[in-house]
């Protein structure tokens, strides 16, 4: 990260308003000036005395992080500070959070990222996505389909006439992977055997297909007029159409956990529909949206939008109640959750960075350098997801 990004990104940090900062500076000063008033003078060093004043305020503000909901929050925040400036030296990658491994892509091809900062290299794809426990990815190279272990072993590979794309692993039990060969979608069974490679639909839009949570039979996908279909893979049978919004074809497609909303990003605005694909609510966007992380809670979602003015990231409600607000601004390629939804990761190509933000938007961690981490000739990795939702 050059000076000037750094110095840019403190920056942001130092202009953060301390939670409950007037309110805490005072209670604690009042304990201090009447511990001192206290003290016997003596003929010590005013060095030592103004040292002992710095104690008994930390212990204050410690009491006060300890005892109250608006001093954890002080707690939280001087944490995040302290933990984002101690570890300038560590590796690229290291500091992620426990439970699971990120996938990400570049040129180089598709890795695994451990939270340990470890990497492994699991083929040439140009894109790829998780299982449903993470034990294997499958991901696309050219006219071939292929599924890897997460050490990068291939477990099948399945070639067809034109060029694949967008590969979803099914979410039940892994029984069936869904990709789009040009304009058609189709499916093979998790197995890869081609004697169960079939074509489901003709006339799909480039957008991954979304399975419905815990179903290995039930998929959602995109046409290519930017209708919304909901389709049983086994009997082919449509179980319901969303007709195409105002904005037209959808750009992204997310199932909420418990399977009752499917929410569509596309390149204004935001959509949730419901039961027999009812459009439950729309969500005007500022800008052209691009990219879409949904929630685990399933009640807002991560948005990236671009414009004139450059790409930023929206926290966007899906009740209704409230605006889209930005959490984020800087060239971000690829968002995913955390599975407690604790986190947001970015990956922010301006910086050769990944930012791991906390509620509110509030950078907790930043991984630095990550492009020198999978080799020079990958370039900047993005985040194309982080595995498994549970």
């Amino acid at each position: 990260m050059s000076p000037a990004t750094e110095e840019r990104l403190r920056s942001r940090l130092r202009e953060q308003t301390l939670p409950g900062e007037g309110e805490a500076a005072v209670r604690s000063w009042r304990v201090v000036e009447a511990a001192l008033a206290e003290r016997a003078p003596t003929g010590r060093p005013r060095r030592l005395v103004l040292r002992l004043a710095l104690v008994a305020a930390l212990l204050c503000a410690g009491l006060v992080a300890a005892l109250t909901p608006a001093g954890a929050e002080v707690g939280d925040w001087i944490g995040d500070r302290f933990a984002d400036g101690s570890d300038s030296a560590a590796p690229g990658f290291a500091g992620l959070p426990a439970g699971g491994s990120v996938l990400t892509i570049s040129r180089s091809g598709a890795y695994a990222i451990d939270p340990d900062g470890g990497s492994q290299r699991l083929g040439s794809f140009s894109d790829a996505g998780w299982s449903p426990h993470g034990v294997h990815v499958v991901g696309v190279d050219g006219r071939r389909l292929t599924a890897v272990d997460s050490t990068g072993i291939v477990k099948w590979t399945l070639a067809r006439r034109s060029r694949v794309h967008h590969p979803s692993w099914s979410t039940g039990l892994g029984y069936a992977v869904a990709y789009l060969e040009g304009g058609t979608l189709r499916v093979v069974e998790g197995t890869g055997d081609p004697d169960t490679d079939r074509r489901v639909r003709r006339g799909a839009a480039a957008v991954t297909p979304a399975w419905r949570p815990r179903s290995d039979r039930v998929l959602a996908y995109a046409t290519d007029g930017g209708a919304i279909e909901t389709v049983d893979v086994v009997t082919g049978r449509t179980l319901w159409q969303a007709p195409a919004g105002a904005s037209r074809a959808p750009l992204a497609l997310a199932w909420s956990r418990d399977a009752r909303r499917l929410v569509a990003l596309s390149s204004h605005s935001v959509r949730v529909l419901g039961a027999r694909g009812r459009v439950l609510r729309t969500i005007a966007l500022p800008a052209a949206g691009h990219e879409l992380a949904l929630h685990p809670s399933g009640r807002h979602a991560a948005v990236s939008v671009a414009d004139a003015g450059g790409t930023r990231v929206l926290d966007v409600p899906l009740d209704g109640a409230s605006r889209p607000r930005q959490l984020f601004q800087g060239d971000v390629d690829g968002l995913a959750w955390s599975r407690d939804g604790r986190r947001l990761l970015l990956a922010w190509r301006d910086a050769d960075e990944w930012l791991l933000l906390g509620p509110g938007g509030r950078v907790r961690k930043a991984l630095h350098g990550v492009s020198a981490e999978l080799g020079a000739a990958g370039g900047f990795p993005r985040v194309a997801g982080w595995c498994c939702p549970r």
